[in-house]
């Protein structure tokens, strides 16, 4: 017997093997087995006059035809027609009969997971879900993957329950339930199925479901408490406490404690707003359903509180003492440095007898070292005050003028006014620098004169004077006479020396012409004067010579000498 397979749906031929056609055929006929017992007749041919003759078999009406090789030809396949047909032939005397088994096949619907588990929980024997495939012929085959490969049906953790029926139509819908056994480490798992099925005789193929994804529940076994920041909490800021535990879905419910007093409760978070000393201590959160489940941590608020002493800007009077110092109050390690101008001093820092150089900013600055970046910073500004001082008063051959610089110190700033030959002077310019000031003025004597400069101020006045002689004078090198920078001839020692060799050669030539000029007058004197007057005369005349050659060197008290 031959097996001819068909798709629902498709037309099918059947060959007839009883007859190779002659001219001593009777009869061709086609059967169909109906039951066990029997065979009702479909479609016969005569050839002795040529007839078709159909019988009208309920279900193959217009469904039938036989071919001019005596094939049967059936169209629109269904399961019905899942029988086995036979063709009868009369030869002569011969009878033959071949059966032909028509085996039909309908390709299932998709397999779909239906009733899914939203989660499955730990340790329990739970379904997944059930895939369900229908309208297959023959029944379709339905395995199972887990995370895509295929479950175990031999583990204890798989139990998969499958039946199959029919429906009115003679298609098989088949459904598979899976229960399985999920763990914790799991966290979510996917499941698919897949249904097998024939598409011919010996061929089969598969569809695949979309996967379902399944998350695994199970309880929290621990909770962790986490401070933000961590370290390195400084008075003053925010610190945030979160809770969290290991189960799934994550647990939001917490108690949170400190020193075991409850302090929130009902959530994951708790804030401590502008901590200060009185947060320190140990924090714990503990799971709302489970209490036992806790987890500690100790939170340290450091401080560093800085003042000084004293603690405001302070005025004092020159010669008078004063006590610098740094005061910390810290919760730990504490670096602590007072400076003035980037310059360190001992803390506590003591002066005794100030004067005006200790005048200016004092900054404390102290670090912490277990917190990092945390540090504070204090400043006070001494301020020494007193009666003016002339540290300084010089003169200064320049471009064919002199020029006196007066330097003076005091606080407040002192007033300075300049008197020459005890007539005053404008002032031409004025350099500060700290507590000290440099006035300047620039005169052109056309004789020797006296300079004074007198600093007054709130406390006192200072005065000091200086001689000039006039112009037409080279001014003797003192204590008083500074040199012009800007003169080539200052560059170096070598010039230096040779500049004063010519002044020692130019003084002793100016004295020998002096001489002969004193000569020729005191000459001129005797020859047109009487003895006695001659005398005065000549006496007059040496002391203007000797004044010529040496200069006024006479000042008052304090002054420079020229």
């Amino acid at each position: 017997m031959t097996t001819v397979p068909a798709m629902v749906g498709e037309n099918v031929t059947l060959f007839c093997e009883a007859t190779t056609g002659g001219d001593d055929l009777t009869l061709v006929s086609w059967r169909v087995k109906l039951n066990e017992a029997d065979n009702e007749q479909l479609i016969s041919f005569s050839p002795l006059n040529n007839q078709i003759t159909k019988k009208e078999v309920p279900g193959y009406k217009d469904r039938i035809i036989m071919n001019a090789d005596f094939s049967l030809t059936i169209s629109n396949i269904g399961i019905q027609d899942e029988k086995i047909f036979s063709c009868f032939s009369l030869v002569g005397s011969d009878i033959a009969e071949i059966p032909v088994s028509v085996k039909v096949y309908k390709q299932p619907s998709n397999p779909e997971i239906m009733q899914s588990a939203a989660f499955l929980d730990e340790g329990k024997l739970q379904q997944v879900g059930v895939c369900v495939v229908n309208n297959s012929h023959p029944a379709a085959n339905i395995t199972w993957q887990y995370n895509s490969q295929n479950v175990d049906l031999d583990s204890p953790e798989v139990k998969i329950d499958e039946r199959t029926f029919q429906s009115d139509k003679g298609f098989y819908n088949t459904e598979s339930s899976l229960k399985y056994l999920s763990k914790r480490e799991e966290k979510r798992v996917s499941f698919t199925c897949k249904a097998t099925y024939f598409e011919d005789l010996d061929r089969t193929t598969s569809k695949l479901s979309s996967p379902v994804v399944v998350f695994v529940h199970y309880k929290t076994s621990k909770v962790s408490l986490q401070a933000s920041p961590a370290q390195d909490v400084e008075e003053g800021t925010n610190v945030t406490l979160s809770c969290s535990g290991d189960g799934y879905p994550p647990p939001d419910k917490f108690i949170f404690s400190k020193n075991g007093e409850e302090k929130a409760f009902g959530t994951d978070q708790y804030e401590l707003i502008n901590v200060t000393q009185e947060d320190t201590g140990e924090y714990t959160c503990s799971q709302q359903d489970n209490p036992d489940l806790k987890d500690p941590v100790n939170i340290t608020v450091h401080y560093l509180a800085l003042t000084m002493n004293p603690s405001e800007n302070i005025s004092k009077m020159v010669g008078e003492n004063i006590t610098l110092e740094c005061i910390v109050v810290s919760s730990g390690t504490v670096d602590v440095t007072l400076m003035k101008n980037d310059e360190v001093y001992q803390n506590p820092y003591t002066v005794e007898s100030l004067q005006y150089m200790h005048s200016g900013p004092y900054t404390c600055l102290a670090k912490i070292k277990e917190v990092k970046d945390m540090k504070r910073e204090k400043k006070v500004t001494v301020r020494v005050e007193g009666k003016p001082r002339i540290n300084k008063l010089t003169k200064k051959v320049l471009n064919n003028t002199k020029v006196i610089s007066c330097v003076v110190e005091g606080v407040p700033k002192p007033i300075v006014q300049w008197s020459i030959n005890g007539t005053a002077s404008r002032e031409e310019r004025v350099k500060d620098r700290r507590s000290q000031w440099c006035h300047k003025i620039t005169v052109q004597p056309s004789e020797n004169i006296t300079v004074m400069c007198t600093a007054v101020n709130t406390y006192g006045q200072d005065q000091d004077t200086v001689n000039l002689t006039a112009m037409r004078f080279k001014e003797p090198v003192d204590e008083t006479l500074e040199q012009d920078p800007s003169d080539p001839k200052n560059n170096n020692d070598e010039s230096k020396g040779s500049d004063q060799a010519k002044v020692i050669v130019g003084v002793i030539v100016g004295l020998l012409i002096a001489a002969v000029i004193a000569g020729v007058i005191y000459w001129l004197y005797k020859k047109k004067s009487p003895t006695s007057k001659t005398k005065t005369n000549e006496r007059g005349t040496a002391d203007e010579i000797k004044k010529i050659n040496k200069g006024d060197n006479n000042h008052t008290s304090g002054s420079s000498a020229v």
